[in-house]
């Protein structure tokens, strides 16, 4: 056998190294793998030429003529690897293509940097939110930034179910997720509370996003909110239509007369409506009233009173020779239907009273009625 003895060529961290006892004549011994062409096998300390032994198949190595018995065999396999071309003392310039198993930047921008603070950065340079691009911060916060635009986009495929999962040390206290075409959000304390959002509706779901009726409440004792601005109405009680309140209103209006001029030091009445019922009074002392002719009316009343005959309904009065009339019988009045406008009548007479001149008068009246308004 021919061969050399001298120092290993290539550096200790691309070598595997299998080392044998010989038999006497053996010839063939299974290594622990190589490629062919990429290996020194040495017997006794000499290396052996090409011709000496035969390395085909990446595991055997056969000898050309069998060992004695104690000869030591090694086999040095080497890893393949090819020179870069390496420029400066900081940079490092490949000049083929570049295949990479982890990040790849083919690009001529910078594509990510961890920064010395470890903050990882996609797309930009520089920490923080007001910078556009991707950043995980070392203290486990994400930023996103995004230029006219979401700067965050989650998409689930397939099946229904939540898109996000929120928790509280390690345990889920909340989700946002889809059921169909709906969004819905909530928390998992205690029984499920969720809202969903779809179709011009924001609705009572469940967990899942499921329709969930008569069963959470909006509000709690010592947990309400302050206002509600509606422009529609409120059902209360039912979803019939004889359930929906639509509307409720404070305000004043202006007390007129009819029948003579009358001097009031108080023309403004209150009201209050609730859906079509108008609730209303006024009161005025040291009324003077002057040029009485025909029957007295009250005008100006802040709704029109629904025109049927169940709003003939009546309004109590207190006065001192407001009307003429009996006076030993009294007055009375009520809402005429179709107008703005109360009638007084005397009791047991089929003439309305006209108003009395004179002064130092006064009146307290107050009434309900039903309006189309």
């Amino acid at each position: 056998m021919s061969g050399y003895i001298g120092t290993q060529p290539v550096p200790q961290a691309t070598q595997t190294r299998d080392s044998f006892t010989a038999t006497s004549g053996q010839t063939s011994f299974a290594t622990s793998g190589y490629t062919p062409n990429f290996l020194d096998v040495f017997l006794n300390g000499v290396k052996l030429a090409a011709a000496d032994y035969t390395a085909t198949n990446g595991s055997d190595v056969v000898l050309a003529s069998g060992a004695s018995t104690g000869d030591i065999l090694e086999v040095v396999a080497y890893t393949t690897f090819e020179a870069s071309n390496v420029t400066g003392a900081t940079n490092f310039t490949v000049t083929g293509a570049f295949t990479s198993q982890g990040i790849d930047d083919n690009g001529n921008a910078t594509a990510l940097t961890i920064d010395s603070s470890e903050n990882v950065l996609i797309g930009k340079t520089a920490a923080g939110i007001a910078n556009a691009g991707s950043e995980l911060s070392s203290d486990g916060r994400a930023f996103f930034t995004f230029d006219n635009g979401g700067p965050l986009q989650l998409n689930r495929l397939t099946g229904d179910g939540d898109i996000i999962e929120l928790h509280k040390d390690g345990t889920e206290v909340g989700s946002i997720g889809t059921n169909g075409s709906t969004l819905y959000i909530g928390s998992t304390e205690g029984a499920d509370a969720y809202l969903g959002f779809g179709n011009q509706i924001i609705r009572p779901v469940t967990s899942s996003g499921a329709s969930r009726d008569n069963a959470i409440d909006l509000g709690y004792n010592g947990m309400r909110f302050r206002d509600a601005y509606l422009s529609g109405g409120i059902y209360l009680g039912g979803v019939a239509a004889a359930n929906k309140l639509e509307d409720y209103e404070e305000g004043t209006f202006t007390v007129g007369f009819q029948g003579a001029t009358v001097s009031a030091n108080n023309t403004t009445a209150l009201y209050t409506k609730i859906g079509d019922l108008v609730t209303w009074y006024w009161y005025s002392s040291d009324t003077a009233i002057s040029s009485a002719s025909g029957a007295a009316y009250l005008t100006g009343l802040p709704f029109t009173v629904l025109n049927t005959n169940n709003n003939y309904n009546p309004v109590l009065i207190a006065h001192n020779t407001y009307f003429g009339g009996s006076t030993s019988i009294g007055q009375q009045a009520y809402h005429l239907v179709g107008n703005d406008k109360v009638v007084f009548n005397t009791v047991g007479q089929a003439n309305n009273p006209a108003f009395v001149n004179g002064s130092g008068k006064f009146l307290m009246i107050q009434g309900s009625y039903k309006t189309a308004s």
